[in-house]
């Protein structure tokens, strides 16, 4: 009986001690950007094709480019399918342990954006103009205590107001387009700048002036991960 029970403790310990590959970098996952506060993934969940179990060592979060089915499984063995679209967007804490495979014919395509765990001090803010969420066309998606999640969508013959960048944060379009950046607050507009489907922008240092913005062609639509100052 006590060898019987020695070998329960030993496979017991064995499993809490299991150790898990992470989740990046891993095939099928290529890194886009990084930046003090990111490390920016693009993801393809080809079909059939696990990526085995891991796990997450940073709190992530992941946004869809297009329509697909993915198969998610948990270390007891249960698993679920999970439709996504475009502009679908999942957000997972540290520590999650998951495997994941496409289910269908065509590959699925992510942004996956990891939030590293480092805190920097917050920017000056100017009295009298707001910052750059919330504001008019963007959704707020979700919040955790670190973040927050926008989708922006600039429209025909809309000005978004006057606003500075207060918070860090990165993004990546779902729609391209072009849109006239900066309309500074003495009146005068900026070149059009294009903004293509799949773009990632970062916003890691402040924008000096008061600026609008508005839409110049297409209708670019952005999911936008916004970091909070105590973070």
């Amino acid at each position: 009986i006590i060898s019987m029970l020695a070998i329960l403790f030993t496979l017991s310990f064995s499993a809490l001690a299991q150790e898990y590959a992470p989740a990046f970098p891993r095939a099928g996952a290529e890194k886009a950007r990084e930046s003090d506060r990111f490390m920016i993934w693009k993801v393809s969940y080809e079909k059939g094709k696990s990526t085995g179990m891991r796990k997450l060592a940073l709190d992530q979060v992941s946004v869809f480019l297009d329509e697909g089915a993915i198969k998610v499984t948990r270390p007891d063995g249960t698993w679920s399918v999970e439709e996504e679209r475009l502009g679908s967007v999942r957000f997972e804490p540290k520590g999650t342990v998951v495997a994941e495979e496409g289910v269908s014919d065509e590959p699925s395509q992510a942004t996956v954006f990891q939030l590293k765990d480092v805190v920097f001090p917050p920017w000056p803010t100017t009295e009298g103009i707001p910052g750059h969420f919330p504001r008019v066309g963007a959704v707020k998606l979700f919040e955790t205590d670190r973040i927050t999640v926008w989708e922006q969508t600039w429209r025909a013959g809309v000005v978004l107001p006057l606003h500075l960048h207060y918070l860090r944060g990165a993004g990546v379009f779902l729609d391209g387009g072009k849109i006239r950046n900066p309309i500074t607050s003495k009146g005068i507009a900026g070149t059009p700048s294009s903004r293509d489907r799949d773009e990632i922008v970062l916003n890691e240092s402040p924008i000096p002036a008061p600026h609008e913005e508005a839409q110049a062609e297409g209708t670019p639509r952005e999911v936008f991960v916004e970091i909070k100052n105590h973070q």
